[in-house]
C-alpha cells in the first residue's frame, strides 16, 4: 500500500514539475517574442528622431500608432541618413562644441532659432563646411516638414492642437 502511495506521489510532483517548467517556457518565450517587437520598432533608423515624439498628453488611436509606424520605416532611414551627414562633416572638437552648446542652450532655456544660433554659432565651421552643413541643415527641414505633413493627414484637430509644431499658427494683432 505504500509502495503505490508512494509512486501517486511521484506521480503527482513530475507532473507539477512538468506543468511548472511548461509555464515558465510559454512566459520566457512571450517575453522574448515582446522584447524582439520592441526592438524591431528601435531598430529602425532615424526612427528616435525628434520629428516623431509626441508629447504626452497626445494619446494615439491603434490606427494612428500603425500611420506613425509606417512614417518611421519611410522616412527613418531617410532622416538617419542626413544626421550622418551632418555628423561626418564635423570634427570630434567640433561634435563636442555643438554638445557643450546645446546643454548650455538647454540650460539657459533657449528654444527654436535662437538654440539653434547657438549651437551653429560654437561649431566654428570653415567656409566649405558651412556651406556643406546649411545644406545638409535644410535637407533635414524639409524631411521633417514632409514627416510633420504626413502626421497632420491621420491627426485629428485636437491632437495638432497639443503639437507645438502641428498646432495653427495664430494671428498677432498689429
Amino acid at each position: 500500500m505504500l509502495e503505490i502511495l508512494m509512486m501517486l506521489m511521484r506521480s503527482i510532483v513530475a507532473k507539477v514539475v512538468l506543468t511548472v517548467l511548461c509555464v515558465g517556457i510559454a512566459a520566457g518565450s512571450v517575453a522574448v517574442a515582446q522584447d524582439a517587437q520592441k526592438k524591431g520598432k528601435k531598430n529602425t533608423p532615424g526612427a528616435n528622431s525628434s520629428v516623431f515624439q509626441l508629447p504626452k498628453e497626445v494619446s494615439l488611436t491603434a490606427e494612428q500608432e500603425t500611420k506613425l509606424d509606417a512614417l518611421k520605416k519611410e522616412f527613418g532611414p531617410k532622416l538617419a541618413e542626413v544626421q550622418k551627414k551632418l555628423d561626418d562633416l564635423l570634427s570630434p572638437e567640433q561634435k563636442q562644441a555643438r554638445k557643450d552648446a546645446a546643454a548650455k542652450a538647454k540650460s539657459e532655456k533657449l528654444k527654436g532659432k535662437a538654440a539653434q544660433e547657438a549651437i551653429f554659432g560654437a561649431l566654428k565651421l570653415s567656409p566649405e563646411q558651412k556651406e556643406k552643413y546649411e545644406a545638409a541643415q535644410k535637407e533635414l527641414q524639409e524631411l521633417q516638414a514632409k514627416v510633420r505633413a504626413k502626421m497632420a493627414e491621420f491627426l485629428t484637430d485636437e491632437q495638432k492642437a497639443k503639437i507645438p509644431a502641428l498646432a495653427p499658427k495664430k494671428k498677432k494683432n498689429a
